[in-house]
């Protein structure tokens, strides 16, 4: 286990235990077992109820909260610095004590499946779903919450065996930040579902895209759309020049989608792009959502705009600006101890230490215009996926 601070004059501390286990570690049996998991851990250890677990992290002003993504889950606390013995019993108490109760997982499970029903009931939410199903083979389409059968059949032992495999304590980070350069964070104590440690692999991650058009079907008003194309991992080079090229194209409220498709034509409320980079694999995306007899009209515009980035690039004033945009917002974004301890527990993750800002801007402010050209290319209409969720047959790309 590695205990990483970061010690900074500030009155909050934010703790994070992060286990290197999402979605993408699940085979095809365990679909959804992260994010179970995430849930039961705060449904009440041998020393606490689930609602004590709640109360103690109240009355002391803090809050506690975690989140599974892909790649990994995290359980954290955000304390003023006086309560932050009390508030990280509460959370070593939940990793080493839980129970994951027979009774309490069967009502969890409801809890899950009202989960799933509303993110599908959200459009913005199920075209993302489903355009990563649809688009991504592999160990990355795969939905975090799972699906209402799998959840509706999992037993306690399911948890605990997953447990078993993925958590464990050489692969945990512990990440704090805040004035805590005298302040213990270790996990003293065996893990309750330590019988189940097994010296198994973890799932080899594999990444698979596809181009293609899709239509999911709803009797809505709108077209959510998102459309993608295949980029490279987290660990190319090429990325500080993938996310500049985002900025300028969709990532900003000046940039070239927003200002073209909403701006100028007012076909959408909300346009946007992102870049997103994986261990294995990554994806450019568009998220769009216009009235459904403007969905054509919507796809036919992104690919204009497309094919003129492609045609003329990008001038030098866009990247020198697309530069300074990006090193305030980063820089902006660490400013809170909770969003300095997510990038020191990620960091670690993905890279075995923490990245210093300085080292992100400096690598940002060496991207070439040539750079941003070897990306452009890989963004080409005909690599692209389509999903298109809502009241339309038929669409042309």
């Amino acid at each position: 286990m590695k205990i990483k601070k970061l010690n900074r004059d500030i009155k909050s501390i934010s703790v994070g235990i992060f286990i290197p286990a999402g979605s993408a570690f699940e085979n095809e049996n365990e679909q959804g077992l992260a994010h179970f998991i995430e849930h039961m851990l705060f449904k009440g250890t041998k020393n606490r109820t689930y609602k004590q677990i709640a109360e103690d992290i109240d009355r002391l002003g803090g809050t506690i909260n975690a989140f599974t993504s892909k790649e990994y889950t995290c359980f954290y606390i955000r304390i003023l610095k006086d309560f932050i013995h009390d508030g990280f019993d509460v959370l070593k108490d939940m990793l080493l004590n839980s129970t994951v109760d027979e009774k309490e997982l069967e009502k969890e499970k409801g809890v899950i499946i009202e989960e799933i029903n509303m993110t599908q009931d959200n459009p913005e939410e199920a075209v993302f779903d489903a355009f990563m199903e649809n688009a991504v083979s592999g160990s990355f389409g795969k939905p975090i919450l799972g699906t209402k059968e799998h959840i509706a059949n999992y037993k306690r032992e399911d948890l605990l065996k997953f447990m078993g495999k993925h958590y464990k304590q050489e692969n945990m980070i512990i990440s704090a930040v805040g004035n805590i350069e005298d302040i213990d964070f270790s996990l003293d104590g065996d893990f309750f579902f330590s019988k189940y440690e097994n010296q198994a692999k973890d799932n080899e991650l594999t990444f698979s895209f596809k181009n293609g058009v899709d239509l999911v079907k709803r009797d809505i008003q709108q077209s959510n759309v998102v459309m993608g194309c295949e980029l490279f991992d987290v660990y190319d080079e090429r990325k500080y020049a993938a996310y500049l090229l985002n900025d300028i194209f969709g990532g900003t409220m000046s940039s070239r989608l927003f200002q073209s498709i909403r701006e100028e034509q007012s076909l959408c409320y909300h346009i946007s792009s992102s870049a997103k980079l994986f261990q294995k694999g990554g994806i450019f995306n568009i998220f769009a959502g216009t009235y459904k007899d403007n969905t054509q009209k919507l796809l036919d515009s992104i690919k204009k705009e497309i094919e003129k980035l492609k045609k003329h690039y990008l001038r030098q004033e866009e990247l020198d600006k697309a530069k300074t945009y990006f090193k305030g917002s980063y820089m902006l974004s660490l400013e809170s101890s909770y969003a300095s301890m997510v990038k020191q527990g990620i960091d670690n993750i993905l890279y075995g230490e923490y990245v210093d800002e300085e080292k992100i801007i400096e690598k940002t402010d060496s991207v070439t215009m040539e750079d941003i050209a070897e990306v452009v290319d890989m963004i080409d209409p005909a690599r692209f996926h389509i999903t298109v969720l809502g009241d339309i047959d038929k669409v042309d790309w």
